[in-house]
């Protein structure tokens, strides 16, 4: 937690991820099997994922001007930088979107699970981010399947010797209950595997105080807002009101973790 929190100033943003002394072991373990491509990042998930403005950036964009400390150091400690440069340079895959890379609109955890398959054999992934429920709980209930799926598609990356990133699902009008529902599953499901987790919606209900519609959400209630057209703007200011820039920021913070935390010191960089 102190690395996350010192990154971003204000601290708001600091109860977005899963303890680190809760998955650092296990996943040093499961990392120092891997065999992979380093650094490739396989995007899980339905719309929301399959957004452009999600990730996508940081195949061309430098998120480092934005961690927060003096000269080559962030606050937490940790360089900038990774070893080879730039992020982007590190970062594999940014740009993989559409059904053939396992994120699409509409889908629920019953789409996904079947599509990983092919996505982790041909791209030997190192991470993946995994994003999945905004459909599923249509109506306003959580269907009696999604835990045992999410177990599932959590168990093919780690099958895989891939560190799965969980994120809550973000605020859905008219689904207030299911939506808190199925998050607190996904947390549930990051502590029992020792799994990093991204709260996203945590992070949105900090950042807006709440109010959440027409700022982090746009005005169709489902999908995040990219209401200032910065996706590459990770200042909270810019965030306040760019959902998606928002996400890509909390999951480059949550990777910049394990980065130091798991693939350094298992000499994987």
């Amino acid at each position: 937690m102190k690395l996350l929190s010192s990154i971003f100033a204000a601290g708001m943003l600091a109860s977005t991820l899963c303890s680190a002394q809760d998955w650092v072991g296990p996943m040093k373990e499961l990392n120092k099997n891997f065999s992979g491509t380093v650094g490739h990042v396989c995007l899980f998930g339905d719309s929301i994922t399959n957004s452009n403005a999600f990730w996508k950036t940081l195949s061309w964009s430098d998120p480092t001007p934005f961690i927060k400390g003096a000269g080559d150091k962030g606050d937490d400690g940790f360089p900038k930088n990774p070893k080879n440069g730039v992020w982007k340079n590190f970062i594999k895959g940014a740009g993989n979107k559409g059904a053939a890379n396992a994120n699409e609109s509409g889908w629920t955890t019953g789409k996904l699970l079947p599509a990983m398959d092919n996505v982790i054999k041909r791209d030997n992934p190192e991470l993946a981010i995994i994003m999945i429920g905004t459909n599923d709980v249509r109506g306003n209930k959580v269907p009696a399947a999604y835990r045992g799926d999410l177990e599932k598609i959590v168990q093919k990356c780690l099958d895989a010797k891939c560190i799965p990133i969980l994120n809550t699902i973000p605020p859905r009008k008219d689904c207030d209950s299911a939506v808190k529902e199925l998050n607190e599953i996904v947390k549930e499901t990051a502590a029992k595997f020792k799994i990093p987790l991204v709260d996203y919606y945590d992070a949105m209900m900090k950042i807006s105080g709440g109010k959440w519609e027409g700022t982090v959400m746009g005005n169709d209630g489902v999908h995040p807002s990219n209401n200032t057209g910065k996706a590459l703007d990770f200042s909270e200011e810019n965030m306040k009101n760019n959902g998606y820039a928002l996400r890509t920021w909390v999951n480059f913070l949550m990777l910049r973790e394990i980065y130091y935390k798991v693939l350094e010191p298992n000499g994987k960089i």
